[in-house]
């Protein structure tokens, strides 16, 4: 340990945090702390472990890692739900903060796995007279350091004004729908380039204030609870062979046969390739093992392909669940059961 530069280990932690973990991996190496336990959770668990030894008290994931209100409107969790989501690097708090041309612009939080990524900004005018709205926009650039572009759709955006009020000061986001994930963690370097004011629909208006903002965010997977379903089940009286179902604390994915699903198709009248999604197969709720219900809204999904006789789509929950604890899929208004294995 003695060799090891702790000062580059744990960058991205608030200023008083990271003194203590170096100060309590110093007592460390010094042999003033006896022991600290050893977990799983890479650095985030020596990082809780080291304070922990320090304060001689219990410390949290949730308490170090402190969730954005916005951020926990968005993907529903309690307090347990989002200190697992930190524990497993599923959302992870930003520290990067860049002021030029009079405005500052705060990286606070990133949500993502396997199948969907969330990035949350705060944009802040010095001038108070400035008003940012959710018409306004940001000029953007996106690179991925040399790798292929990792999302098959991506989206970016003011928060609405239900969501916050007008002032100088506003929440910025960024979603995007990875598409075929690989194992290695990306590095997307996020360049703004100005703030503009309102413009005609779909296009940004004049800059307000330009500079150089940029910000480097992590991109990387989760390792989904895989089912290997392969049985018939009934889907609003249509016979539906299931053949997989894919789970994260913040996504699903159901894969199902094709010809089976024309029929889910041709029922409810509508056209795949057209873009139309088939209602019978939201997925509206999560039953867990005892029994409780967690509802969906049912209009979070992010991809639907069909191929070689295989149907795939994924989803975005709408509030975070816990995976080990999942007994079923209910799906559409009638709320039929896909039960996992």
């Amino acid at each position: 340990m003695r060799n090891r530069n702790w000062n580059h280990e744990f960058p991205e932690v608030p200023e008083h945090v990271h003194k203590i973990v170096l100060s309590t991996l110093a007592e460390l190496e010094d042999g003033k702390v006896k022991k600290v336990k050893q977990m799983k959770k890479g650095k985030i668990a020596i990082l809780i472990a080291a304070i922990a030894a320090v304060l001689g008290m219990t410390v949290s994931a949730a308490e170090i890692f402190k969730w954005n209100k916005r951020a926990a409107e968005v993907f529903v969790a309690d307090e347990a739900q989002q200190e697992e989501l930190v524990a497993e690097q599923i959302a992870k708090e930003e520290y990067q903060t860049i002021s030029d041309a009079g405005l500052t612009i705060r990286a606070i939080q990133t949500i993502q796995d396997n199948n969907c990524f969330y990035a949350l900004f705060e944009v802040v005018a010095e001038d108070e007279s400035v008003q940012i709205t959710e018409d306004c926009s940001m000029g953007v650039l996106f690179d991925y350091q040399g790798e292929e572009d990792p999302f098959c759709a991506l989206s970016w955006g003011f928060v609405g004004e239900r969501q916050q009020a007008v002032s100088n000061s506003r929440y910025y986001e960024i979603y995007g729908t990875k598409a075929e994930p690989g194992q290695e963690d990306l590095h997307m370097k996020i360049q703004f380039t100005s703030l503009n004011a309102p413009g005609a629909k779909a296009m940004d208006g004049e800059p307000v204030l330009e500079g150089k903002w940029e910000f480097l965010l992590d991109l990387h997977n989760t390792e989904p609870v895989r089912y290997e379903i392969n049985k018939e089940y009934q889907i609003a009286d249509c016979a539906v062979m299931v053949k997989e179902v894919e789970l994260t604390p913040i996504s699903v994915k159901l894969v199902c046969d094709l010809e089976d699903v024309r029929l889910l198709e041709e029922k409810e009248g509508v056209n795949l390739e057209q873009a139309d999604s088939i209602a019978s197969l939201f997925i509206n709720g999560i039953r867990y093992q005892d029994g409780t219900v967690v509802e969906e809204e049912g209009y979070q999904e992010l991809t639907v392909s069909w191929e070689n006789g295989i149907y795939t789509k994924t989803a975005r929950l709408s509030s975070v669940i816990d995976v080990e604890k999942v007994s079923a899929l209910l799906l559409g208004e009638s709320g039929d059961e896909i039960v996992l294995p």
